[in-house]
């Protein structure tokens, strides 16, 4: 196994990936070919909410995050696993008064991650031409561009 842990997140059906603001706790989406873009990469994003910046890992979804979790616990679990598998029938061979057992660490499943159609707004920046769905609602005021900040 690499020391790079990678996976992907299936869109919903028009290529949207859930966020969530580290700030409010609120989701908004992003197109997916749009915050991937090589040539344009995103360091930070503004909360559409509350207009609010961090660091884009900051806005990954709680789903995300216990994504991250279990792939890197089951990576740590396969490494140790190696390791004590390995210094156990090593140190068995020999004829010596110590022996090793462990028991191996077991792997957490997981699953596909994978976003679902909801009913947000689509919202297109003027300034940036990029697009965001949003929940919408009579009460809000303002919708701030996750990527540029400005007020769409």
């Amino acid at each position: 196994m690499s020391d790079t842990i990678t996976f992907t997140i299936q869109g919903d059906s028009e290529g949207f990936v859930t966020f969530e603001c580290p700030f409010c706790s609120s989701e908004f989406k992003l197109k997916a070919s749009e915050f991937q873009c090589e040539n344009e990469p995103i360091e930070e994003l503004f909360c559409p909410y509350c207009g609010l910046t961090k660091g884009l890992s900051n806005f990954f979804s709680t789903e995300v995050r216990e994504h991250i979790n279990a792939l890197v616990y089951n990576y740590m679990a396969e490494t140790l696993n190696k390791s004590f598998g390995k210094m156990s029938r090593s140190t068995n061979r020999s004829k010596g008064l110590i022996k090793i057992t462990y028991k191996p660490l077991k792997k957490i499943s997981i699953n596909e991650l994978k976003d679902k159609d909801t009913t947000e707004a689509e919202f297109k920046c003027t300034c940036c031409e990029h697009s965001t769905k949003v929940l919408y609602c009579a009460g809000v005021s303002k919708i701030f561009c996750p990527y540029c900040g400005v007020d769409i």
